[in-house]
């Protein structure tokens, strides 16, 4: 939370990282793509037949966002390259949790296959609620959000930014 004017804001951690997320991947997939970070070890992965079938339809977007990803055999894959959207991030859960979404079809009701995608990936990507962030990180995520489109809610429509204005703090105290 920070001070601005004669109000105090409230930005939710996730809901913010997960906006600037769905805006920068939507630029990725729309654009040249966005860059993928070489794993020294690369991970092994065991899929269920809809993740696998997942993986394989949504395979361009994948490797649009920065994955790199190849199939190993059976029902296993091998990512032998990974996004990475903040020092925080876990690759492996991810990928997992992106590519049950998309198998089991989670945020279909997004029109646009690329924008389901982003919004998909957004919201697994980003810093969860909780993880603590320093105060330069803080106020990097600030100013990311506000640089964005659509800077006040998440891809699910949830608040990213509270405005509390000074009169109203001061009505709820009793001091108006």
């Amino acid at each position: 939370m920070f001070e601005a004017d004669d109000e105090l804001v409230v930005v939710d951690q996730h809901s913010a990282h997960e906006r600037v997320l769905y805006e920068q991947t939507m630029a990725a997939l729309t654009g040249t793509g966005g860059a993928g970070q070489r794993l020294l070890l690369p991970l092994t992965l065991d899929l269920s037949p809809e993740e696998l079938e997942a993986v394989e339809a949504y395979a361009e977007l994948l490797s649009r966002v920065g994955f790199e990803v190849e199939p190993f055999g059976g029902r296993s894959v091998v990512l032998h390259a990974v996004p990475n959207p903040h020092p925080r991030f876990d690759a492996r859960r991810c990928f997992e949790e992106l590519v049950t979404d998309l198998a089991r079809g989670r945020l279909g009701g997004l029109a646009n296959r690329l924008e389901r995608f982003a919004a998909t990936y957004g919201c697994r990507a980003a810093i969860k609620a909780g993880q603590r962030l320093d105060p330069e990180e803080m106020r990097a995520l600030i100013r990311r959000l506000f640089a964005c489109e659509l800077p006040p809610h998440d891809v699910h429509g949830r608040p990213a930014v509270v405005r509390l204005p000074r009169h109203e703090l001061e009505r709820r105290f009793g001091r108006s």
